[in-house]
């Protein structure tokens, strides 16, 4: 963990112990840490704070993180949210990342392992500022646009995905056919380092399959290859 953090982390925390906790960590590994300890005002403060990353607890005073994060999304796609919450149950990580989170860590938590998921959105936030020579994808009747990121089945009939979903579809679609293994979606899309566990992988993959099964069922298919990784293939 010696390399610093030269970013502005916003945490939404009510626990006083916890965000104590969190500062004085975060704030040894270079980064400024702004703390609120309700989800009062959160859009106004996320607005005033500009911050790199946001850290939000679910059960908070005034307002709970799923609805913070909810009225986030309709005004800001790309800033890295990650859910730090007792919140543990598997319906919760789904419901997390199905509004738009990017990551979720249950508590109890290992700093290494939050500290670890923190960088691994920093290197993606810094991946999608660069220029990129991205272009359209067809993928059986969908098309993918890297520019405005938006997927269309026809024209007035898009297929909305999270700003995490859509960057492994468009990966994933983009070597259609091929298997991709895990640890290159870890660390190509997510920005993970190799060492790193986490479920998020899987519980994003199986939130697109959903979406795609429920936008136009056999359409296409998103195979998990044991032991490997996933390969996306139109369906006849």
């Amino acid at each position: 963990m010696n390399e610093q953090l030269n970013c502005t982390i916003l945490l939404f925390e009510d626990d006083p112990v916890t965000s104590t906790m969190l500062k004085t960590f975060f704030q040894k590994q270079g980064a400024m840490v702004v703390h609120a300890d309700s989800g009062k005002n959160a859009l106004q403060i996320i607005e005033d704070t500009a911050p790199d990353i946001l850290i939000l607890d679910i059960i908070m005073p005034y307002k709970d993180g799923f609805t913070i994060i909810k009225e986030l999304r309709e005004v800001n796609n790309d800033l890295p949210v990650l859910f730090l919450t007792d919140k543990s149950r598997v319906d919760d990580k789904v419901k997390g990342l199905e509004l738009g989170a990017d990551d979720y860590i249950p508590k109890p938590f290992s700093l290494r392992e939050l500290h670890a998921r923190v960088k691994a959105q920093l290197r993606r936030l810094e991946r999608t500022t660069l220029p990129s020579q991205t272009k359209r994808v067809q993928v059986g009747p969908l098309t993918i646009d890297p520019e405005t990121r938006e997927i269309f089945i026809t024209e007035n009939n898009p297929l909305k995905l999270t700003k995490t979903e859509f960057d492994l579809f468009y990966y994933l679609a983009a070597r259609q056919t091929h298997v991709v293994s895990h640890g290159e979606l870890l660390q190509e899309v997510l920005g993970y380092e190799p060492t790193v566990e986490t479920k998020s992988l899987v519980m994003h993959i199986a939130n697109i399959r959903r979406k795609l099964e429920k936008a136009r069922p056999g359409m296409i298919e998103i195979a998990a290859v044991v032991g490997v990784g996933y390969k996306l293939t139109p369906l006849p």
